[in-house]
């Protein structure tokens, strides 16, 4: 039988599943079903096992290209291949979401809690819904490319910030495309993949904020601390700290008083984005603390600093988003700007870039800091010296707050204990339980 055009064109079902052979390639041809009709291959493996492999419907291919394919595939079975064995390893092939689930089971417990929670964000809101389906050894570097040219212009990308014209979101693109690349790493290195498909892609660097507090700022922004209607005064003292030693935001939000050593200036960290670390402070820090542990007065040493007085409490960047942002020359100071106002400082004095390293808990890579060596001594002087020098500027009050320092409103009822308002806005009478329900 002859398989042509004209003969596909007359078959129809007749109640039954039926299967017509071509007569010019052996095991080549057509299975009638209820629904549709398609070309098959017929044929037996190196082990002598017959198998049946469909090649495809009759609608997508012509009598002609089905032959052509039958005989490519019958030539990869001289050889000893087996095509249907092959088809059915593709469909079970590991995807993009299963790699995903696989990689973060194992590197999860390895990472540090802000890279994890980066790390999950990216793979549930973006890797799983956008590639999930895909196998990993069909996802190619051009695939890469596109994808990431797709997150640069905000594809499934959602912001509460304004869109600008010409924005490219740079950052959430980066941050997606590290778990990514580290995935086929891990794949890579288990042999599933040959190559990393992610890797030397035409990327852009994160935009960066040098943003930082000049003297007569820091001037202002002891001002705007010391007359803000802020509820917990105590509270305040997470700003004071972080311009005056150049510790990050979480290392002072989570400080313990275990983690401080009065007698020798130092900060016992035991664990930060560079590990475990001794940072000193200067003495106008160690004044402070005093003063804040007089006002406290904990009960053991394993306590926070700042007590945990709220769920999701965040001091600083509500202090900034509603005291500090809220002032035009202030707009574009964030919360990190602290940092590198501490290290700013520390260089218009003129220590070396040395010093200030060790002053910020920062890993010099450079081959000339291998034959650098800093005294704790010398750094423990720049740290007085730069902390003498804000603590001044800032006009640190003599009394410190307590944390049960909360100011209230009429009534005797408070905001939320570590809530922020506006001087404007501060105090505010309480509606009545009609003027709630009315809106």
């Amino acid at each position: 039988m002859n398989i042509n055009k004209s003969f596909i064109n007359s078959l129809s079902f007749s109640g039954k599943e039926t299967t017509y052979f071509d007569d010019t390639v052996k095991g080549f041809g057509v299975r009638v079903c209820k629904s549709s009709s398609s070309y098959i291959l017929m044929y037996r493996n190196a082990y002598g096992r017959q198998k049946k492999l469909t090649i495809c419907k009759t609608t997508l291919m012509t009598p002609t290209e089905a032959r052509d394919e039958a005989k490519r595939l019958l030539a990869l079975v001289v050889q000893g291949k087996d095509p249907e064995q092959e088809k059915l390893e593709r469909r079970k092939e590991l995807t993009i979401g299963e790699l995903a689930d696989e990689f973060l089971k194992f590197k999860l417990p390895f990472l540090k809690q802000a890279t994890r929670n980066s790390y999950q964000s990216a793979v549930k809101k973006h890797i799983k819904p956008d590639l999930g389906k895909i196998p990993i050894k069909a996802f190619r570097h051009s695939d890469a490319q596109r994808y990431y040219n797709d997150l640069l212009m905000g594809k499934g990308i959602t912001t509460f910030h304004p869109r600008k014209e010409d924005f490219r979101h740079i950052g959430s693109a980066n941050t997606v495309l590290v778990p990514l690349r580290c995935m086929f790493d891990y794949a890579r290195s288990l042999g599933l993949v040959d190559f990393n498909p992610v890797k030397e892609l035409q990327t852009f660097p994160n935009p960066c904020s040098y943003e930082f507090f000049d003297e007569t700022e820091i001037r202002k922004l002891g001002r705007i601390i010391n007359t803000c209607n802020y509820v917990n005064p105590y509270y305040l003292n997470v700003i004071r700290l972080l311009v005056m030693t150049g510790c990050r935001k979480k290392e002072i939000e989570n400080l313990k008083w275990s983690y401080i050593d009065f007698k020798h200036q130092l900060f016992l960290f035991p664990d930060t984005k560079t590990g475990a670390q001794d940072r000193p402070f200067g003495i106008a820090v160690k004044e402070l603390l005093l003063q804040m542990k007089d006002a406290v007065q904990p009960q053991s040493n394993d306590e926070f600093v700042f007590p945990k007085s709220g769920k999701g409490t965040d001091v600083a960047k509500n202090f900034f988003q509603v005291h500090v942002k809220s002032k035009p020359e202030f707009a574009k100071k964030k919360v990190h700007s602290l940092r590198h106002t501490f290290a700013s400082m520390a260089a218009a004095i003129g220590f070396p870039e040395a010093i200030v390293a060790k002053l910020l808990g920062h890993k010099q890579q450079s081959m000339t800091a291998r034959y650098t060596h800093v005294t704790e001594d010398a750094v423990l002087q720049a740290a007085d010296k730069i902390t003498r020098k804000i603590a001044a500027l800032l006009n640190i009050p003599e009394r410190c707050a307590k944390p049960e320092d909360v100011k209230m409103f009429p009534r005797g009822i408070h905001l939320y204990k570590l809530h922020l308002v506006k001087p404007e806005e501060y105090p505010r009478p309480i509606p009545s339980r009609k003027q709630r329900a009315a809106g």
